[in-house]
């Protein structure tokens, strides 16, 4: 029987940094042209909100609904997210002609602008930059399916772009059930459900009320999942296999990187997260471990 491997994507099987970086451009930029700023000007501006942001990052993430479904210093994804949350209550003169400006601008609310800014932005960074997969992405995909893994990448990202990234690598990638590596776009993870549910862990409140991921881990039954982002990724499998679920996998898995933060790394390494890897070239080692019958 095949080792199960549930995947993320952005963050694990890609380098983020260019693109997370092409998203705070757009956003800064974009405000600049609706409140009428130099681009210049607004470019400061805006380093200076993500500093504040990330300063008090216990308060600030991505917040869909109000409530935060992922902390600012767990992803840099997150940051434009967070930086109109803090725009959306912050006094100083300055931020608050961004803010009126958006909101003029046909926006419902500041989430709203930064969701449509991160898009956007992506949409863009895939028209004119080449795939942002790690180095070896398809040797090391092609390594652990050798090996009686089956990989399933399940990822916030739509489909197309995730599977448009790894055939350009060769990888034959595809939605359905026959391709090497199947692919699960849009799966919504950030999405929270009706309850407050929340797991207290490392001083951070969780939330772990997410029914779309849910029933993504139901019909998986994985072996293995593997994340960057604790609060979207690995909660609430954790929270089920603490609770004994048939369907909970048997390993969470932290990809790890350089902002990976502190609370994290050290406080919730050898409890909620088995594992920390550098890289998915680490992923192989692991499942031999794990599955010692794979060939």
């Amino acid at each position: 029987m095949a080792f199960k491997i549930l995947s993320d994507f952005d963050g694990v099987w890609t380098d983020q940094a260019i693109e997370a970086e092409c998203v705070k451009l757009f956003l800064a930029a974009e405000a600049a042209r609706l409140a009428e700023v130099p681009a210049n000007r607004a470019l400061l501006d805006f380093r200076g909100y993500e500093a504040r942001v990330q300063a008090r990052p216990e308060r600030y993430g991505w917040a869909p609904d109000g409530r935060i479904t992922a902390y600012v210093d767990e992803d840099p994804f997150c940051v434009a997210n967070a930086i109109a949350s803090y725009l959306s209550e912050a006094s100083e003169p300055a931020a608050a002609r961004y803010r009126e400006a958006i909101l003029a601008g046909g926006f419902a609310n500041l989430t709203a602008f930064a969701d449509r800014c991160f898009l956007t932005a992506t949409g863009s960074y895939r028209d004119q930059h080449p795939p942002a997969l790690v180095p070896g992405a398809a040797r090391h995909l092609a390594a652990l399916v050798d090996a009686g893994a089956e990989v399933v990448v399940v990822s916030n990202s739509p489909a197309d772009k995730i599977i448009n990234w790894f055939r350009s690598a060769g990888v034959d990638a595809g939605e359905v059930v026959g391709h090497g590596l199947r692919v699960r776009g849009t799966a919504g993870k950030q999405v929270l459900g009706a309850t407050d549910r929340c797991l207290e862990l490392a001083g951070r409140r969780i939330h772990v009320d997410r029914p779309r991921y849910l029933e993504v881990l139901r019909e998986e039954r994985a072996d293995l999942v593997i994340g960057d982002v604790f609060s979207l990724d690995l909660s609430l499998p954790h929270l089920v296999r603490t609770e004994g679920e048939s369907f909970a996998p048997r390993t969470l898995v932290l990809r790890g990187h350089e902002h990976t933060p502190r609370w994290v790394r050290e406080g919730l390494i050898g409890g909620p997260i088995d594992h920390i890897l550098g890289g998915v070239d680490e992923l192989l080692p692991l499942v031999h471990a794990l599955a010692p019958t794979a060939r």
